[in-house]
C-alpha cells in the first residue's frame, strides 16, 4: 500500500433504546378529560396528545438537578429528534503557553418514535454532557410525566433488553433460584403484551392499576423450577424485556447469594456513524433511525 494512502477512520456513536408507555388515569372525573367523554376516547388519542406536547414551541426538557437546554431540531412522520446540552468547563491552551477555562456545551441526541405501535426513545450514550443514559432517562420522565398528567395520562420510560440475558442467568444458576420478582407497567401496547399469561390489561380496566408486581417463591429449602420452554415465565420475561417493566424489571434471589440479577445492566443498543451527526444531516440520520427504531 502506498505510504501516502490513508484510509479514513470511522467512529460510531452508541444509542440505548427505551420504551415509553402512556397510561390513562381512569379515576379522573369526566370533566377532567377535557375534550374526551371517556377514558377510552382519551386512550385512543394519547399519541396525538404526546405529539402536541413535545412539538409545542414552549416545550423544553428540564431537570431539577441539572441546568440543561433542549431543542427539537427535526421531525418527519412519527420521528422526532432533539438535542440536549448542559454547561461544562473546558480547558484551553493559549498561544502564550498559559491556560484558561471556557464554557462548553456538549450535547446528545434523543430520538423519539411516536408510532402508537412502537413508542420508543433512543438516547445517545455519552459521558461528556451527562453521567449516563439513566441520568437522561430520569429527567425525560421528570419533564414529560408532569406534562402528560395534565392530560390525565402517566408517562413511563423503561429500558429494552435482550430476554436471553435472563435465560443466561437461569442457565448460570441451575437449581439455585429461590425467588423471582417481576415488576410491570400496565400495558397499552398489544404487540408486546400478547404473550402474557397474566391479564394485566383486565387488571387495569377493573382497578386503574398502573403498576403490578408478581413474586414467585419456592418452598423454604427448595428452589424454583424455571423451564426455558415454559410459556408462563417466557411471557413475563418477554413483556419486561420489551420495555414493559419498571422498578428494576426482574430481580432474583439465589441460594446463599442476593442481588445478582439486574436486567437493566445490558440495555438494547445500536450504533450510528458519527458523520451523520457531525454533518447535521437529518435526512440521512432519519434514514438510519427509521430502520432501527421500530
Amino acid at each position: 500500500m502506498p505510504k501516502d494512502l490513508q484510509i479514513p477512520s470511522t467512529k460510531n456513536v452508541t444509542f440505548e433504546v427505551l420504551r415509553y408507555q402512556l397510561v390513562v388515569d381512569k379515576t379522573m372525573q369526566a370533566d377532567a378529560f377535557k375534550n374526551y367523554s371517556s377514558p377510552e376516547q382519551l386512550r385512543a388519542d394519547k399519541n396525538n396528545i404526546f405529539r402536541d406536547v413535545i412539538t409545542n414551541q414552549n416545550f423544553r426538557f428540564n431537570s431539577s438537578s441539572t441546568n440543561i437546554k433542549s431543542k427539537l431540531l427535526y421531525q418527519k412522520g412519527d420521528m422526532y429528534y432533539f438535542k440536549i446540552s448542559t454547561r461544562r468547563k473546558a480547558r484551553i491552551y493559549k498561544e502564550d503557553f498559559t491556560e484558561d477555562t471556557i464554557d462548553n456545551f456538549p450535547n446528545i441526541i434523543v430520538a423519539v418514535n411516536n408510532d402508537p405501535n412502537v413508542q420508543k426513545i433512543a438516547i445517545q450514550s455519552s459521558t461528556n454532557p451527562f453521567k449516563d443514559v439513566e441520568t437522561v432517562r430520569r429527567f425525560i420522565v421528570e419533564s414529560l410525566d408532569a406534562k402528560m398528567k395534565s392530560h390525565s395520562l402517566s408517562f413511563y420510560l423503561e429500558p429494552i433488553f435482550d430476554k436471553q440475558d435472563f435465560w443466561h442467568f437461569v442457565r448460570k444458576y441451575p437449581n439455585q433460584i429461590t425467588q423471582l420478582n417481576f415488576n410491570f407497567i400496565s400495558p397499552n401496547l398489544a404487540n408486546i403484551s400478547k404473550g402474557l399469561s397474566i391479564d394485566l390489561k383486565q387488571g387495569y380496566e377493573e382497578t386503574n392499576m398502573h403498576k403490578a408486581k408478581f413474586e414467585m417463591n419456592a418452598e423454604k429449602g427448595s428452589v424454583l423450577k424455571i423451564d426455558e420452554e415454559g410459556k408462563f415465565v417466557n411471557g413475563l420475561v418477554s413483556y419486561i424485556a420489551d420495555g414493559g417493566g419498571t422498578d428494576g424489571g426482574i430481580t432474583a434471589k439465589i441460594l446463599g447469594k442476593r442481588d445478582l440479577l439486574n436486567t437493566a445492566q445490558n440495555p438494547s443498543e445500536f450504533v450510528i456513524d458519527d458523520k451523520f451527526i457531525k454533518d447535521n444531516n437529518w435526512e440521512a440520520l432519519n434514514e438510519q433511525f427509521k430502520d432501527i427504531l421500530l
